[in-house]
């Protein structure tokens, strides 16, 4: 995930064409991944992903650079996906579809064996994450695969710091049994 450049920030909210163009294809896969995250169906997601554009577009002058561009943008799409589930009223979170999308890796150096193995090992993380809690699937997300420090965490999550170092130690507890459960099931 790359960090806009203030100046292409500035250009988007001016209503600049070719800076939304260029703002929206240099995020797009990070609000994807995110709306995956939390809605665990390629087609919410998208859904998702879609409707998150469409937010910024509109609030993007409030953005004021106090944090990182990205960082505000994570939680736009967190508000958005769980104000989008709790209108769907969703009891039990959705399941994730055994579809894995490839990506073909161009290089012909890559042993096709440990691509085999990364997909195994990826699709039980995954299975494992979908099994915990929404609030400690975010937190882990954030943490593991945005990279983000603790504070910037609770801010984006809106939770108090120690919330969210809970919801972590927690979670990769949760996590550490549902991979144990996992293998179990797979070695039987």
């Amino acid at each position: 995930m790359a960090e806009p450049s203030p100046q292409l920030v500035r250009r988007a909210q001016a209503g600049d064409p070719a800076a939304w163009g260029q703002l929206i294809e240099e995020q797009q896969n990070y609000v994807y991944s995110i709306a995956f995250s939390l809605m665990r169906r390629p087609e919410d997601a998208a859904d998702l992903t879609q409707e998150a554009f469409l937010r910024l577009y509109q609030t993007i002058s409030s953005y004021r650079g106090e944090t990182r561009f990205t960082t505000w943008l994570y939680r736009l799409v967190i508000n958005l996906g769980l104000d989008l589930l709790r209108r769907r009223g969703r009891s039990k979170e959705a399941v994730l579809d055994d579809e894995v999308v490839e990506i073909p890796d161009l290089d012909p150096l890559v042993d096709p064996a440990l691509i085999a193995d990364r997909h195994e090992t990826a699709a039980r993380i995954r299975t494992a994450l979908n099994d915990l809690p929404t609030a400690y699937r975010l937190a882990l997300t954030l943490y593991y695969f945005q990279e983000l420090r603790y504070e910037e965490i609770a801010s984006v999550l809106n939770l108090p710091l120690n919330t969210v170092k809970a919801h972590i130690r927690r979670g990769k507890i949760a996590l550490a049994r549902r991979l144990g459960a996992l293998e179990t099931q797979e070695a039987s």
